[in-house]
């Protein structure tokens, strides 16, 4: 009876286990993308959503010194990344804190590193009260030191550009 009883209890510890799989985390698949998918996508008609964002990179980039360059709506993703040393399902989550994020632009060296991040606040930022989604990639741009300049639309975006212009120097 004994036997029986262990037999009984191994069996149900084995079923239990393969069936709940290695327990490993497993990356999401990406499925095919059918022709009728596709016909609901569209070239947008132009990168910026407002006239002040086209404006303040024309004149950003007018006072860019050699060797520097400016991106325009840069995702978090590609300029801050979950550590290597993250794996597994703790990695994709962290992912998620970046990957849907941009910021408005994005100046590089001549290497293409990172050396300043800009977002133009317009009328619905409240610098007093701003969103949580500017409180978040503030704090991550914060906890990879790199520095956020944030700009309210109305400000002398002649005198701010020149100014980002004249503190940047070649590494």
């Amino acid at each position: 009876m004994e036997i029986l009883l262990l037999l009984i209890l191994a069996f149900i510890f084995a079923v239990v286990y393969f069936a709940r799989g290695s327990g490993a985390f497993k990356t999401p698949a990406v499925s095919p993308i059918s022709k009728q998918t596709l016909s609901a996508f569209e070239v947008a008609p132009s990168l910026w959503v407002t006239a002040s964002e086209a404006a303040f990179f024309g004149v950003l980039v007018r006072h860019m010194p050699r060797g520097f360059h400016v991106h325009g709506k840069v995702r978090l993703e590609d300029i801050i990344r979950v550590r290597r040393d993250v794996t597994g399902e703790a990695r994709w989550k962290l992912r998620g804190r970046v990957k849907s994020r941009h910021v408005d632009y994005l100046i590089t060296d001549r290497a293409g590193r990172p050396v300043l991040a800009i977002e133009l606040d317009g009328s619905a930022h409240d610098p007093k009260k701003p969103p949580e989604s500017d409180r978040v990639k503030t704090a991550l741009c914060q906890a990879v030191d790199l520095r956020l300049l944030r700009i309210r639309v109305g400000e002398d975006f002649d005198h701010i550009a020149a100014t980002i212009g004249s503190q940047l120097r070649p590494s």
